[in-house]
């Protein structure tokens, strides 16, 4: 996901095949003219090595952010920060 090899698969096919295998109770809830949202965060570079930044080993972290993906933030030197993977942890961010 980071080094942005995805294969683009349908969304609206995937619900359809798996709309099978939902239980009765659930049916009434799902939407059969909902619609694929496309949401694009621009990413400046992806990342070819990824490093990731531990809290409790690097407490202090200084970058450049070069975008957003998923639950990732992405800095210019390929040091990624797993937003959910610190989840609890009090995190305060200075813009410069």
């Amino acid at each position: 996901m980071l080094k942005n090899e995805i294969d683009d698969v349908s969304l609206l096919e995937w619900r359809e095949r798996l709309k099978p295998h939902l239980p009765e109770e659930v049916l009434e809830y799902f939407i059969d003219t909902n619609t694929e949202t496309l949401l694009e965060f621009p990413i400046s570079q992806y990342p070819t090595s990824i490093k990731s930044l531990n809290l409790e080993k690097t407490p202090h972290f200084q970058g450049v952010l070069t975008g957003i993906k998923g639950q990732y933030l992405i800095f210019e030197d390929q040091t990624v920060f797993n937003v959910r993977g610190n989840e609890g942890t009090v995190v305060e961010i200075s813009l410069v």
